[in-house]
């Protein structure tokens, strides 16, 4: 039986306007009205989902959400983050030089706020900022001692850069980082024991629930790693082909009510991994 339901933010809960439907928000709410747990699990920082969280009433004590790509696990009513994966303040010059040869800007988050060492940022970055709403902050890497840790590494530039990165990452990257592609004009990169799969993981067990307890939803290839965890995984109609081969269900795109369609399926059949049955 699921007991706890993961969703993507971007692609996957809202429309591509940025909107939650009344069908989306009604589902969640009889969800939890039949004692499911709800959670959001997004690359987005904490600041970037709260107004969603907010509309959904996910705010209280017992609430959390993995945030950033699983670099994180925030309560929901205070913001702090309970759980960290963090990467380290070497890591910075480490990796930006590394992709500086694909003409592309790093920019830098920790669980509080989104830095950038560029006086200049791109036109990405600075949108990047007002979707997760945080205030670009000017910050070289030599004013970090050797013990602060980051959430998250964002590699922004144009699309065209962004794929050559992307069919071309350096090898000591991947050895030593989980490295993703999440939007056309973004390629993430953070530690090596962060993914939203892990992150989802901890939050399950940490509320005591098995994996087959666990129903996740999600579109793009940072979310493969939450739905091969998940005991029952969903992957929208606007997903790519990769995560809909992997997933259990397809259901139908973010536009088209896809969440509140698979929730009312599994609500229809008693919580019960509905796929079974058809």
């Amino acid at each position: 039986m699921i007991k706890l339901i993961t969703i993507d933010i971007d692609g996957t809960l809202v429309t591509s306007t940025k909107r939650l439907t009344n069908r989306t928000k009604i589902a969640i709410k009889k969800a939890e009205e039949q004692g499911l747990y709800i959670a959001l699990a997004s690359g987005r920082p904490f600041s970037g989902m709260y107004p969603y969280l907010k509309e959904l009433n996910l705010i209280g004590d017992h609430y959390f959400s993995v945030t950033q790509n699983g670099a994180y696990i925030h309560k929901n009513d205070t913001g702090e983050a309970i759980i960290k994966n963090c990467m380290m303040a070497k890591d910075l010059d480490f990796v930006d030089k590394r992709i500086r040869p694909f003409g592309l800007q790093m920019s830098y988050m920790d669980s509080k706020y989104f830095y950038t060492r560029h006086k200049a940022p791109n036109i990405y970055t600075i949108l990047d900022s007002v979707v997760a709403r945080r205030r670009l902050r000017y910050m070289p890497y030599n004013v970090w001692d050797s013990e602060k840790t980051f959430g998250r590494f964002l590699v922004m530039g144009p699309s065209y850069n962004i794929t050559k990165l992307e069919r071309n990452v350096p090898k000591d990257l991947l050895e030593r980082y989980y490295c993703v592609r999440t939007e056309r004009f973004l390629f993430e990169i953070i530690s090596k024991n962060a993914n939203k799969g892990t992150g989802v993981q901890e939050l399950a067990y940490n509320l005591d629930f098995k994996k087959e307890e666990v129903m996740a939803f999600g579109n793009e290839l940072n979310d493969i790693p939450m739905l091969e965890f998940a005991g029952l995984s969903v992957a929208m109609g606007n997903s790519k082909m990769e995560v809909k081969e992997i997933s259990d269900y397809v259901t139908k795109s973010n536009n088209k009510d896809g969440v509140a369609i698979a929730i009312e399926k599994l609500l229809e059949n008693n919580k019960i991994d509905f796929t079974k049955n058809s």
